[in-house]
Order: C-alpha cells, then sequence, then structure tokens
C-alpha cells in the first residue's frame, strides 16, 4: 500500500492534505479524488483541481472539480 496526498488546488485558495489516504495504486487514488472533486463541485464554492501527490511529494496526477480547471 502507498500513501497518496490529496491537496485541494484554486486561484483563490490552497489545502494541503497533511494526513493522505493509502490506495494500492494510483487508480485507487484517483477514483478518491474524482468522489472528493465530485463532492467540492456540489458545494459549489470550489474551483480549480485536487492534486494527488506521492509519499515523496510528487505529483502524479490532477483531478478538475466540476469540469474546470
Amino acid at each position: 500500500m502507498a500513501r497518496y496526498f490529496f491537496h485541494v488546488v484554486s486561484h483563490s485558495r490552497e489545502y494541503a492534505d497533511a494526513r493522505g489516504q493509502e490506495f494500492s495504486d494510483l487508480m485507487g487514488a484517483k477514483a478518491y479524488a474524482a468522489r472528493i472533486a465530485c463532492e467540492l463541485a456540489q458545494e459549489g464554492s470550489y474551483e480549480g483541481s485536487i492534486c494527488i501527490e506521492d509519499e515523496h511529494g510528487n505529483e502524479l496526477d490532477h483531478v478538475s472539480i466540476g469540469g474546470r480547471h
């Protein structure tokens, strides 16, 4: 299992994920990021993306919030 971090990045704010979550692979982490992005889009106050990082601080992917990036 690897630990992935899910940072919310937008034009006006940034929220760093200090705890992260463990997943067996990047596909699982992407699915989790998509779920977070969907929930934030429903709130309507977030634009930007979820940045997925590994435990070494490497950016692996971005998932858009609400179809915008």
